[in-house]
């Protein structure tokens, strides 16, 4: 640890988080580091807690089964648009839920591929990056490998343990399950393992089948779960609002107070995940916006985060710096990281007096949850319902 004198931690409040930064040792990647707690405008030098911590809250482990096979097209764009708007109106949840998202697309035997997992992560900017990855393709006959796809979410996703765990999975598809497969158990012996475990299965129809509705009542039934039915191609509506350009520039701004650190290939990781940010549309902006600003944090391979998290800026070997910083002295480096907190406290801040007003609109624009709803609009109606369980109001 490199060692200052006294008199400069006392010269200025910006030593003050110099302290703060330093009194935990320990290195860790940006993978590794807890989720920072909100930061509000009046904590520019220090990052000190003002809700409980994340280990603390509630939290919402959920995974979304995707059927990605031709079919499927309208639901998978749908779901690229809306995962921000999903994410956001959870955070909207008192108490804050602290919120982890897993994705496993599946298709059929002989396809491309017949499952393809992504684990939890609270970096909502990773799972929009893997959610652009999916494509759809294949399928051909009528049923799809559904028990590959649920057996994936079950039992290769590391779940989280205790009271205050919401564990939930969305198997979202348009055909029935091969259950005639040998290769893995049947959706009956899978939905049966879920409820044993406390994982609650929600059902989602895209389209008419019949022999799809049969299996997805059976399903949600079994884990005392939700089914529900939406358009085939996935029911999603966009609504504009007078307050997305604006909301989406200071997305762009929010974005740009990001020190990103960490190995070469975290820094590459999260240049893919800003680069994403600044490509969305101008209502999956301001969703993204309204949704970092909510719980006061960005990408995982941000420092102010990792900071803020417990790690030292003291032990953060030069190389895994951010670029910017690495030929700073130690106390242009304080001075900077306090400059970038100050920026993002006061982009924040307008971020969220623009949000309340987008809700209001929203509340008198978007379609209820209900018959006819869409994908994001089912998703998010069930979620809140759900988390009554757990003591998350909405």
């Amino acid at each position: 640890m490199r060692h200052r004198p006294m008199e400069v931690l006392a010269a200025s409040a910006i030593a003050v988080c110099c302290l703060a930064l330093a009194i935990h040792p320990t290195l860790r990647s940006p993978a590794e580091v807890v989720p920072a707690p909100e930061v509000t405008t009046t904590q520019l030098q220090v990052a000190s807690p003002v809700q409980a911590p994340a280990a603390t809250r509630p939290r919402i482990d959920v995974v979304f089964v995707l059927d990605t096979t031709g079919s499927m097209s309208g639901l998978i764009e749908g779901a690229k648009q809306k995962i921000w708007a999903i994410a956001n109106r959870l955070a909207s949840g008192e108490p804050r839920p602290d919120l982890r998202i897993g994705l496993v697309a599946y298709r059929d035997n002989g396809d491309e591929y017949v499952t393809k997992r992504f684990d939890f992560s609270g970096d909502m900017d990773a799972v929009y990056a893997e959610l652009l990855g999916y494509e759809v393709g294949g399928g051909g006959d009528h049923a799809e490998h559904v028990g590959r796809g649920l057996e994936d979410a079950l039992d290769r996703m590391q779940w989280s343990d205790g009271d205050k765990v919401l564990k939930l999975v969305f198997l979202v598809g348009d055909a029935p399950p091969h259950d005639d497969y040998q290769d893995s158990p049947t959706t009956a012996e899978l939905a049966k393992r879920a409820a044993q475990r406390g994982i609650v299965i929600n059902t989602v129809q895209c389209g008419l089948s019949p022999e799809a509705e049969v299996a997805w009542r059976r399903i949600a039934g079994a884990t005392n779960g939700e089914y529900s039915q939406i358009a085939q191609n996935g029911g999603v509506v966009a609504v504009a609002t007078p307050y997305d350009g604006r909301l989406q520039e200071l997305n762009n701004q929010l974005s740009a107070t990001v020190l990103t650190w960490g190995s070469h290939g975290d820094k590459l990781n999260a240049a893919v995940k800003l680069g994403h940010r600044t490509a969305m549309s101008a209502s999956a902006a301001a969703e993204a916006a309204s949704y970092s600003a909510r719980i006061g944090r960005m990408n995982s391979e941000d420092l102010l985060g990792a900071l803020d998290g417990g790690q030292a800026l003291t032990d953060i070997p030069t190389d895994q710096l951010p670029d910017a910083m690495q030929k700073m002295t130690f106390e242009q480096q304080v001075a900077h990281v306090a400059e970038a907190r100050r920026q993002r406290a006061a982009v924040n801040e307008q971020i969220r007096e623009l949000s309340v007003q987008r809700d209001a609109y929203l509340r008198n624009a978007e379609p209820a949850a209900g018959a006819g709803a869409g994908f994001d609009a089912t998703v998010t109606a069930t979620l809140r319902r759900q988390a009554e369980s757990i003591g998350v109001s909405y």
